[in-house]
Order: C-alpha cells, then structure tokens, then sequence
C-alpha cells in the first residue's frame, strides 16, 4: 500500500472516533460517529438513488466524502461554528486544506474533491438529494435516541432542522412517517 494511501485510510479512520456534536451537546451517551452518520447516509442514498435519474456512484462517492474534512474541525453544528470559526468560509477552508493534504495525488484527487465542492455549494441534483437524506437519516438517528428513553423535548431541534431541508416528495414521505413514530 503507498503512502498516500496508508495516510488517506488512518484519516478516515479518524471519523470514526470524532462524535457528532449535536447529540453530544444534548448529553447523549454513547453518541454515534461521524464515520456512524457517513456510513448510513450512504447506505440509504444507495437504496434511496436508485429510483432516481442520478448517478448513483457519483452520489454514494459524494455521501462517504462530504464529511471527511470533519477530520480537522470536527463535527461542528452550523450554529457553534459561528462561534467557533471567523467565519463559515473559514470552516469550509480549513476542511478543503485537509481533503487537499490526505486525498493521494492521483486522478482521483480532483474527482473527489470536485465531489466535496459539489456537495458544499449544492450545484448539482446529487448534491441536494444527499443534503435531505441526511437531514432524514439525522432525523431517523434522534428518533432511535428518543426510542432509547432521551426526552423527546431534546429531539426537537433537530426535527425542525431536518423539516427545514426536506422538499423532496418521496423524502418528505420517509420524514413524516419516521416523525409519526415520536408520540
């Protein structure tokens, strides 16, 4: 295995180890990963894609990449970020410096990284299905939180956020039957 690669996979692994901070700062024990959240959000945009006229290589390619900058800011909500970074740009840098550094120097470099800005800045079909699937699997997630006795009260925020995103039909369908589960 070169070099390149050895490091690209020790980074991936990294997300692994690096919780979401949304369930964090609500005191979930235990919480899933980034690598957790990447992992689902592909699997279903897989299934999901594949009633869909996208490319559906592209889309899963783009679901196990979209956080892989994450590596170096962690899984910061857009609110913290604010706060944390001088700005948004200055988060999305920092994520783009990382992909740069860990991607191996091949063809494949521009692809994915094509794929990351595809991803960041919503310009293509793929890009804004990926954003609502996760959105839905985020939803998905706090329901099975809540299944396992946290207050539906701390559910909430991330509901509303993932209703803020959903436009897709078929998608909407899916969050609406996951948020019927809540009562």
């Amino acid at each position: 295995m070169s070099k390149d690669l050895f490091a690209l996979f020790r980074e991936v692994g990294r997300l692994k180890r690096i919780k979401r901070t949304g369930w964090v700062l609500k005191g979930i024990k235990d919480s899933e990963s980034v690598a957790d959240h990447v992992f689902r959000t592909a699997f279903m945009c897989m299934v999901l894609g594949r009633k869909r006229k996208l490319d559906l290589i592209k889309l899963v390619n783009m679901a196990l990449i979209h956080d892989l900058g994450e590596t170096a800011t962690s899984d910061i909500r857009y609110e913290e970020g604010k706060r944390i970074f001088a700005s948004k740009d200055a988060k999305e840098k920092i994520e783009e410096d990382v992909l740069q550094m860990v991607l191996p120097s091949t063809g494949e470099k521009d692809y994915y990284l094509s794929l990351f800005y595809e991803f960041r800045d919503q310009t293509s079909d793929e890009a804004r299905f990926l954003k609502e699937v996760e959105k839905l699997e985020m939803a998905l997630q706090a329901l099975e939180y809540q299944e396992f006795g946290v207050k539906p009260k701390l559910m909430d925020e991330f509901f509303e956020n993932a209703a803020k995103y959903i436009k897709d039909k078929e998608i909407k369908k899916m969050f609406e039957k996951v948020r019927s589960f809540r009562s």
